[in-house]
């Protein structure tokens, strides 16, 4: 069974329809890229599977568990945390206050052992600790919001768009953590506009298309598809 998966979900906003019969699915331990052109339904695929939509058609599960109606809050005491692509960081509050604000639900003392887990992936903020969050550089922001999403040691992490904005020394460092927040056994779903770069981190893929299923399969295999790299890969 996987750990997440969306099956066949329609959904939008208002009137207007965004996605149509997608799915996806998440195993244990694995990254997953999602990538597409801009406008294809990327981001409102994560909004859905956080909760922040609902589908109209179709259903998400987390494990077990039918979390289709769930709102963010009841999403987040499964253990399903998200990043999103802007505002993500309290600007005025320290690097340490949004790292508890992250682990909201903790009691003092599994606080301060959830902040030395993420000291030690982001050393970073350990030294700037007092620094408010809103004067930091981007790509360390970037690493406050994430951070921030692991206090509560989440078994899926989804980031929608992480090296948004970025200089490219600064994206290779923040997938570098992507990988690492991975190997200690966090599964990670990611909405990417740097689609080779995520698919070259990833274990597996998707391609949506005007909020369609256009492909999917391993990431190596994509990546070597002519097709995708000519439509999508600037190949």
């Amino acid at each position: 069974m996987p750990l997440l998966n969306v099956n066949s979900i329609t959904t939008g906003y208002a009137d207007m329809e965004v996605l149509t019969d997608v799915s996806i699915a998440v195993n244990e331990g694995e990254i997953v890229s999602i990538i597409g052109p801009n406008g294809a339904g990327k981001s409102t695929l994560m909004k859905a599977v956080f909760g922040l939509l609902h589908p109209w058609q179709g259903s998400i599960t987390l494990g077990d568990r039918d979390i289709s109606r769930y709102s963010p809050f009841e999403i987040v005491a499964q253990r399903m945390c998200y990043v999103p692509q802007v505002a993500n960081v309290f600007t005025t509050l320290s690097v340490e206050e949004n790292l508890e604000l992250g682990g909201f639900t903790l009691e003092k003392r599994e606080i301060d052992a959830a902040k030395e887990r993420v000291y030690e992936l982001f050393p970073v903020l350990k030294e700037r600790r007092r620094q408010k969050a809103g004067t930091m550089s981007g790509g360390q922001r970037q690493m406050v919001a994430m951070g921030s999403a692991l206090m509560l040691n989440p078994v899926l992490l989804l980031l929608d768009e992480p090296s948004a904005g970025l200089s490219p020394k600064l994206v290779d460092m923040i997938f570098e953590r992507i990988v690492t927040i991975n190997a200690t056994g966090v599964a990670v779903l990611m909405v990417e506009q740097n689609a080779q770069e995520s698919l070259r981190m990833a274990h597996r893929g998707y391609v949506l298309a005007n909020g369609e299923n256009r492909f999917e399969g391993a990431a190596k295999s994509l990546l070597e598809d002519p097709e995708v790299g000519r439509l999508y890969l600037g190949g």
